[in-house]
């Protein structure tokens, strides 16, 4: 975690994704300290096939994921947290 870099902490990234399957959902996140670590978050979930938007909040420490579920599931996305060094709270 470097707090030396300053980004916006509610950034959304997203990719069209062409589907009806595609869904969103809250995930609590604990272990987010600055805005690397948000950067962190965003820059894993947006690598996995299948992710329309992702929203981070280091305030709320939560990611609101939009995404297409025939493509990634839930759990892909919370493994990706955790590969990352963040704990995701259930």
């Amino acid at each position: 975690c470097e707090s030396g870099n300053k980004s916006n902490s509610n950034k959304s990234v997203n990719e069209p994704v062409e589907s009806a399957e595609v869904i969103e959902s809250t995930i609590n996140i604990s272990g987010m300290h600055c805005d690397n670590c948000v950067v962190s978050v965003e820059t894993g979930i947006n690598g996995l096939e299948g992710i329309a938007a992702v929203t981070v909040s280091l305030s709320d420490s939560l990611a609101v994921v939009k995404y297409d579920e025939s493509k990634v599931k839930l759990s892909e996305i919370e493994k990706s947290i955790e590969k990352r060094g963040y704990t995701v709270k259930k």
